[in-house]
């Protein structure tokens, strides 16, 4: 039998020599490995062969039961057993919310900026998306309003609002309280369901975040989204949803879930022997340290390399740095120029749908070392050179 290589059975794939900025997920030392080879150890060890069956559809139950009790610690929030619900992962959550909450045609409003990845899915479902934008405080609430007032006048009715307003992905920037409860208060009014896309939460660096929008709301107005994709790996593919007993009702008594049970149920039952241990604020503590570092190396090599006219956010958490140039310097020149350099970064044209973004570029700190991450600074001040 041929050895199949492992780097083909992933789905990041590194080149050689490369300062690669686009991909967020963490650095492999990052990684749990042996927390999660323990926890698995201890879940065969402690109920035999029942991870290896169909799982309950809503989830699996002792990670939703520290989960609600978690959220309820740390963010005051009185959520019952049946508003939360299991998930493979923010993906397959968001796609799951379109599915069951959407119909194609819907229209669907997002920020612009805002994380392409999640535009995919939203076109999947054939929704009518629409751009709001944002700007140092997020999403422009009043933007949004008129926009509301629009269709109204004209006899239409947007169905939702996708939105990331907690250490937002590409800006890094979070939605101000203030605007949080306009927004809250906006969609109660216009009848607008808000998808909350909050899988950043945890990873803080100077300050918690306010208030989700999921805890300012009446429940049913917002679904919220959250992962521990970020925060213990990607690989597991778990995730859950805070929402509504009626609208997780829904979820549990959709097909699939009828069919195949819970979604990644053995990496369910392994994730809540760790995390009910104690495992997962351990490593949680860790992995906050080393992104804040990399956070902050990352900021000093811009500080440094980047020529005079470029600005960049000073992201209070999560995964990301959004880096503005100055004219006339833009994507579509700087991207071939930057891989001829060997550095990679998403464009700001990816992430918008309203034709901006050609003088913004994503950079990720989650993946490089700081020295990596410096050298890759330089590569990219090298390639802007070459294209001014």
């Amino acid at each position: 039998m041929t050895e199949v290589p492992i780097r083909s059975a992933v789905q990041m794939v590194l080149r050689d020599g490369w300062a690669e900025f686009v991909f967020g997920q963490p650095h492999p030392s990052l990684l749990p490995v042996a927390a999660m080879q323990r926890a698995a150890h201890d879940t065969f060890a402690a109920v035999g062969s029942a991870p290896l069956a169909y799982g309950s559809p809503e989830g699996v139950w002792p990670l939703l039961e520290w989960q609600r009790q978690r959220t309820a610690a740390l963010e005051q929030i009185d959520l019952s057993a049946e508003e939360v619900i299991g998930t493979a992962g923010n993906s397959q959550g968001l796609d799951e919310v379109c599915t069951l909450f959407t119909r194609p045609g819907d229209l669907c409003f997002v920020e612009s900026p805002t994380y392409h990845l999640a535009l995919k899915t939203l076109r999947d479902h054939q929704l009518d998306l629409r751009p709001v934008p944002i700007d140092a405080e997020g999403l422009r609430v009043d933007l949004l309003e008129a926009s509301l007032r629009a269709l109204e006048a004209d006899g239409r009715k947007a169905r939702a609002l996708y939105t990331i307003p907690t250490f937002h992905n590409p800006t890094g920037i979070s939605l101000s309280l203030e605007r949080r409860h306009q927004l809250v208060a906006l969609a109660e009014r216009h009848d607008l369901l808000v998808i909350e896309d909050d899988v950043y939460r945890e990873l803080w660096f100077d300050a918690p975040p306010p208030p989700s929008l999921f805890a300012l709301a009446p429940r049913g107005r917002v679904i919220r989204l959250g992962s521990y994709s970020k925060t213990l790996a990607p690989g597991l593919r778990l995730g859950f949803v805070t929402c509504s007993a009626a609208q997780a009702l829904r979820f549990a008594d959709d097909g699939v879930r009828d069919s195949g049970g819970a979604p990644s149920f053995a990496m369910g039952m392994i994730a809540a022997t760790l995390c009910r241990a104690g495992g997962f604020d351990a490593h949680l503590g860790l992995l906050r340290q080393s992104l804040r570092v990399r956070r902050d190396a990352l900021l000093r090599a811009l500080d440094r390399d980047l020529p005079p006219g470029c600005h960049v956010t000073r992201p209070g958490g999560g995964y990301f740095v959004w880096v503005t140039l100055p004219p006339p310097v833009t994507v579509d020149r700087l991207l071939p120029a930057a891989e001829r350099h060997r550095v990679s970064f998403v464009p700001g044209t990816a992430v918008c749908i309203d034709g901006r973004g050609q003088h913004q570029l994503r950079l990720a700190f989650s993946l490089l070392t700081p020295d990596e991450m410096a050298d890759g600074v330089r590569r990219i001040a090298s390639a802007i050179a070459d294209v001014s």
